[in-house]
């Protein structure tokens, strides 16, 4: 057993990452945040490594068989700290896999212990939230379920932006990312909404329309939206009704998810107690009594345009109607379709 060699293999598979406190003294980080963000990664990867051996029917046999051989694979595949520097805390986690270490286990479920935090690293920390091909990739391999056991807390890990960063670091120390949430159309799909009794706790929010000048540091919902970004506040103004702009570029109703090659351009507007949404180019117009309602309306709205325009025959369709048809064609990049759903209540 040489533990120099295999802490140096360890090391070699590790993930890099920096907690980088953005109002400390020296991005010193404080120790609650760096036990959260350890902590929720952890469940994260625990999570996943669950759903992962779930998945595989020999696995879910032996399993059935032994409930007991989960927690084995979950304490052979601990995480480990296997470097660490202060200050801003930069540390590198690694899965405890050694080569001297003995198993019960046969070579199918070795080579998965061995390439599922590599899974890991690309489907969840490395991923790129903002391409449409991994959305369309994790909501085809994962249940509802499944989605926020392994995003939530990961998610969470990452926190709102405005008291840490989180950077993905390579083996000189050099930044190559630094992790963002997810825009908020795309979030919702990654993690469901919070139960309306959660709601219900959480203290009162409000929209508000504001103009101003800052620093570029991002684009579309990526923007950092910090204090030290902001540089003067040109107009701010509370809103009485939720009538900010709606411009999905992904629309779900019921099973399936359309990718869109570009955003809707839509008009919001509050009139008697009502949400109207209108998109002239589709002829959609939709309302209902809250901002939620409407936004449901016009997700079925497009769905049936779909069902109705998408794939029928020219000849069985009028002059409009092919235009719309068109239309459809040409906005839709691609529908995916969720398997295995929770019916919502």
């Amino acid at each position: 057993m040489n533990v120099k060699s295999d802490l140096k293999k360890l090391k070699d598979i590790a993930l890099r990452f920096q907690i980088d406190p953005v109002q400390t003294i020296g991005h010193a980080a404080k120790v609650n945040t760096v036990i959260k963000v350890l902590s929720d990664i952890n469940k994260s990867y625990y999570n996943y490594l669950e759903v992962e051996f779930l998945k595989n029917k020999d696995f879910r046999k032996a399993f059935e068989k032994n409930i007991k051989i989960l927690d084995t694979i979950k304490e052979d595949l601990d995480l480990l700290i296997v470097d660490v520097k202060f200050s801003s805390f930069e540390t590198a986690i690694a899965p405890n896999i050694v080569d001297f270490q003995p198993s019960i286990f046969n070579d199918e479920v070795k080579d998965w212990k061995n390439n599922t935090f590599d899974s890991y690293k690309e489907d969840v920390v490395l991923a790129d939230y903002s391409n449409p091909k991994h959305l369309q990739k994790i909501v085809e391999k994962y249940t509802e379920e499944e989605r926020a056991r392994i995003f939530q807390p990961f998610f969470a890990s990452l926190g709102d932006g405005k008291s840490y960063k989180i950077n993905i670091k390579d083996e000189n120390g050099g930044t190559t990312k630094t992790l963002h949430q997810p825009e908020k159309t795309k979030l919702s799909l990654y993690v469901p909404k919070i139960s309306s009794a959660q709601e219900d706790t959480l203290p009162e929010e409000k929209n508000y329309l504001v103009y101003a000048k800052m620093r570029k540091s991002g684009k579309g919902e990526n923007i950092s939206f910090t204090k030290k970004n902001i540089k003067k506040v040109h107009y701010i103004e509370e809103l009485d009704h939720d009538i900010y702009p709606f411009k999905p570029g992904i629309l779900q109703y019921s099973n399936l998810i359309f990718i869109l090659n570009q955003k809707i351009n839509c008009d919001v507007k509050y009139e008697e107690e009502n949400y109207l949404i209108e998109c002239p180019d589709l002829d959609i117009l939709v309302w209902g009594d809250s901002r939620e309602k409407v936004e449901e309306a016009f997700s079925f709205s497009f769905y049936s345009l779909y069902n109705n325009f998408y794939s029928e025959q020219d000849k069985n369709l009028s002059k409009d109607a092919i235009l719309l048809k068109k239309k459809l064609k040409s906005l839709i990049k691609s529908v995916t379709v969720i398997k295995n759903e929770t019916k919502k209540k």
